[in-house]
């Protein structure tokens, strides 16, 4: 699918380290209309690239040859030294001799998804690429002699098929130096007609000759020897179902509603595993070491914050392997297919669904899937509505949070539960603010343009439970990692600011609770005078201000600035902030049950009630808390204007939103 290679991605092979792959984003033409399409013509044809390939293997799928021989026919007329691999995933057979014979150059197929990786790695290692045989004299016009010879002067090695792409191309290369970019105008002038008209030219004549070779490829029988033509025809009929306007919405509505029950009602035991772990982790580990300062740091710190973070990681694969499962079956690009109608509405196509639907997973990648989107003005939009979407780091926010609301109950004879209900709005709460804000710009931004869309569905196939299971194991541990490492960065500091402040009000805190009998009350009440006097609790009191009427406290402020680094910290910083005495330390329920009993000492009402974790969640859906994001969005759109605004101007949204929710509910 488009904007999944977006980038060149180079690794040596591990049985000749000598030889460097390089991974280039699909296409379909050397004439490149999308970002994505940019970064595979610049490798390719920019003699300026440090690394120019000495040969090209080109990976084309059985079941759409005939697309992808345009591009073929174009690299070898080019006269790169080239071979062809055949990823025979839906079972297609392609006359490999004949195939061969057309083109002068190494053919193999393979099935990406049942053999190995030691298989492909024979083949490239055992291929020979060389200049194919092929050539269309139609390429070359016999009116161009003049431009061919104005072009010969400043490129003197390059075939007349590759100066014939510069004739073709829709905009001059900004890799030409001067000289070379006034021969290729003077060459353009010489010939007297549109690039683009070329293009068509091109693609009429060319397309002709591939039907015609095409023809040659696949056998025409219903012969039960080739079991391609069934395969065709089952993705035929699922198709009449699963793109029908009417029926195929619904069953994408009932497909999204799906997952994100199962993220509650899978992902339960092995939460509750993983929380009781950490909880006994830390009750053992509570007795067992001496009263030390970096015992507080351990239990208090980093335990308690990683502890945030890694129970909702059940929750995350579960998301992750089902979202990728959809993927593997083929279906998602039938998705965008569905969406692109109502998507032209709001300035956006079918292509733009890949990063929106990316944004439930991460908002960076998905970002930089809208590369592979044409219209600048449909990529501007994509890009700046993307970040709304869920992504997989506001989940355990979500989930801490929305236990406050929803009671963990089951509705409707037990079929379904009430707080992944309560979750499948929220996802579609962010779908209709990201649609929304789509259809303003839209109306706002000038230069409207008409795009049409085309996006080559692969064959429907069942998933592979190995693959879907890796990615899940990946995921996982890819958010913990990320999540991890800031949030060890971010305990250790919290617990520093926690455990230092002004010496003489720390000590006359020591002093006071010294004199008092002691009692589990006693204790929490010191911790709570120590948290006010250290410089932790200076912060808040400077932040809590601009906290206090959305309805936290200062330390919740302090966990919401902290998480702008990532949002996933947010709990773990809880965890940190509000360390609990009782035998559920280092539990997220427990936690949970600590935020209830806690007074909010403006309102006198529990810190986190229903109106607070409300006014929580609309922070955390509208605001730009993640600075890869934004990072990201100043790289791909160029400009650090788009992105502090886009930064600034969610934020300050969710600020307004949040208040009005708590303003409402909290009467």
């Amino acid at each position: 699918m488009p904007g999944v290679t977006v980038e060149r991605s180079d690794a040596a092979l591990k049985k000749r380290p000598d030889i460097t792959l390089t991974d280039l984003p699909g296409t379909y033409s050397l004439f490149a209309q999308a970002g994505d399409e940019r970064i595979t013509q610049k490798a390719l044809l920019n003699p300026r690239e440090t690394q120019t390939p000495d040969a090209i293997w080109l990976v084309v799928e059985s079941a759409h040859i005939r697309s992808s021989l345009f591009l073929v026919l174009q690299i070898l007329e080019m006269e790169f030294p080239a071979a062809l691999l055949i990823n025979r995933t839906d079972g297609t057979k392609v006359n490999e001799d004949e195939l061969h014979q057309m083109l002068g150059v190494p053919v193999v197929q393979l099935n990406f998804e049942r053999d190995r990786t030691e298989a492909l790695e024979s083949a490239i290692l055992g291929m020979q690429p060389s200049i194919g045989t092929h050539s269309e004299p139609r390429i070359i016009p016999t009116d161009w002699t003049a431009s061919f010879d104005i072009l010969e002067s400043v490129f003197p090695e390059y075939p007349l098929p590759r100066m014939a792409w510069y004739m073709r191309s829709r905009s001059i290369p900004e890799w030409l130096d001067p000289r070379q970019k006034a021969a290729v105008s003077l060459a353009r002038d010489h010939a007297n007609a549109s690039p683009a008209a070329l293009q068509l030219e091109e693609a009429g004549w060319r397309m002709e000759s591939i039907r015609e070779w095409t023809a040659k490829l696949f056998p025409k029988n219903d012969s039960p020897q080739y079991p391609w033509q069934e395969e065709s025809r089952r993705t035929t009929s699922l198709d009449r179902i699963l793109i029908h306007p009417i029926w195929g919405n619904v069953i994408v509505a009932l497909v999204f509603f799906g997952i994100f029950q199962a993220v509650y009602a899978w992902s339960s035991a092995p939460m509750e595993a993983v929380d009781a772990a950490f909880g006994w982790l830390i009750e053992q580990a509570n007795h067992s070491l001496p009263e030390t300062w970096w015992k507080s740091l351990l239990l208090d710190g980093i335990l308690s914050g990683i502890a945030g973070i890694v129970v909702f990681v059940p929750q995350i694969m579960i998301l992750f392997g089902l979202t990728s499962a959809m993927e593997a079956t083929g279906y998602m690009a039938r998705v965008g297919f569905l969406g692109d109608r109502l998507l032209q509405h709001l300035g956006l196509s079918g292509r733009s669904v890949v990063p929106l639907v990316g944004g439930l997973a991460c908002a960076v990648p998905a970002i930089m899937a809208a590369r592979s989107i044409q219209s600048k003005r449909e990529r501007l939009i994509t890009i700046l509505v993307t970040p709304l979407m869920t992504c997989s780091a506001r989940l355990p926010v979500y989930a801490f949070l929305i236990g406050f609301i929803v009671p963990d109950q089951h509705v409707w004879g037990g079929m379904f539960n009430q707080q992944g209900l309560f979750l499948f709005s929220l996802y579609i709460m962010s779908t209709i603010s990201a649609l929304g804000l789509a259809w303003l710009m839209h109306r706002g931004l000038p230069t409207k343009s008409e795009n049409q869309f085309t996006m080559e569905w692969p064959a429907y196939r069942w998933p592979k439970l190995r693959e879907v299971l890796t990615e899940m194991l990946t995921k996982g541990w890819d958010f913990v990692a990320n999540a991890g490492q800031v949030i060890l960065i971010i305990s250790v500091v919290i617990w520093g600011l926690s455990q230092f402040g002004p010496s003489g009000e720390m000590a006359e805190v020591e002093n006071t609770f010294a004199q008092h009998e002691f009692s589990e009350s006693s204790e929490m009440e010191k911790d709570a005078a120590l948290m006010q006097a250290s410089w932790l609790g200076k912060l808040g009191q400077w932040i809590e201000p601009a906290v206090r009427p959305l309805g936290y406290d200062g330390r919740m402020g302090i966990a919401i600035l902290s998480s702008f680094a990532a949002r996933e910290v947010f709990v773990g910083t809880m965890s940190t902030l509000f360390p609990d005495s009782s035998n559920d330390s280092g539990s997220i329920l427990g936690l949970q049950r600590r935020l209830t009993q806690e007074i909010h000492p403006a309102t006198g009402r529990p810190l986190i009630n229903r109106a607070s974790a409300a006014s929580l969640i609309v922070f955390y859906m509208y605001a730009m808390q993640c600075m890869s994001t934004v990072v990201i969005v100043q790289k791909e759109l160029d400009s650090w204007p788009w992105a502090i605004a886009q930064a600034v101007g969610f934020s300050l949204f969710a600020y307004g939103l949040a208040l009005l929710v708590f303003q409402l509910l909290a009467d």
